[in-house]
């Protein structure tokens, strides 16, 4: 079947042994839980959203401008060259729809999720803002992101369905995190697992 994304369907062929999908809103923790599970297993770590920074910088735009700015042609190129870095590539790929885009060419799709505040919280401190101008940001991409998804591709970010691995790490520990993810890698990709 390959993406779920119709546009991205056709005509390509997996060469990676293995990929890990990583999804979430801004602030889920997805660039931190790829980084633990890149040192468990060794696998590259790749971000969508650095294809979609450059993009913005071209643009002389700030990431969440040209996230209520972007058009289809801008996420669908960002998609694209995510999907073929998971195609050509094995790593660890983490964006808002990465399990989406590559499909069942992911070996292990996970979504992590956490309350609005806390991702606040979390960009606050990593951008040096203060909470409630991170909050408002925070709110406007998840708007932006949904609305653009779904009229682009049909897809409703709430759907977990897809997820073989779907954390809420709002009140979670890091470790407890790492812990719980070094299990199902276990489980479902043994062979990784340094």
């Amino acid at each position: 079947m390959g993406s779920y994304i119709e546009e991205l369907k056709t005509g390509r062929e997996k060469n990676s042994d293995t990929v890990i999908t990583i999804d979430g809103y801004a602030g889920s923790g997805k660039g931190t839980l790829a980084k633990q599970i890149s040192g468990l297993t060794g696998l590259k770590h790749f971000s969508a959203s650095d294809v979609f920074y450059q993009v913005a910088e071209e643009r002389g735009l700030e990431d969440h401008e040209l996230s209520e700015k972007a058009e289809k042609e801008v996420d669908l190129a960002v998609d694209k060259k995510t999907l073929e870095r998971g195609l050509n590539q094995s790593c660890i790929i983490e964006s808002r729809i990465s399990s989406w885009v590559l499909g069942t060419h992911s070996d292990l799709r996970i979504r992590l999720t956490a309350e609005t505040c806390e991702r606040a919280r979390r960009l606050a401190k990593r951008e040096g803002m203060r909470i409630k101008e991170a909050k408002k940001i925070v709110e406007k991409r998840d708007r932006e992101d949904a609305r653009r998804y779904k009229k682009y591709y049909g897809l409703e970010l709430d759907d977990y369905s897809i997820y073989d691995l779907i954390i809420d790490n709002t009140d979670m520990e890091i470790e407890k995190q790492k812990k719980l993810v070094e299990k199902a890698l276990k489980q479902a990709l043994p062979h990784e697992v340094k």
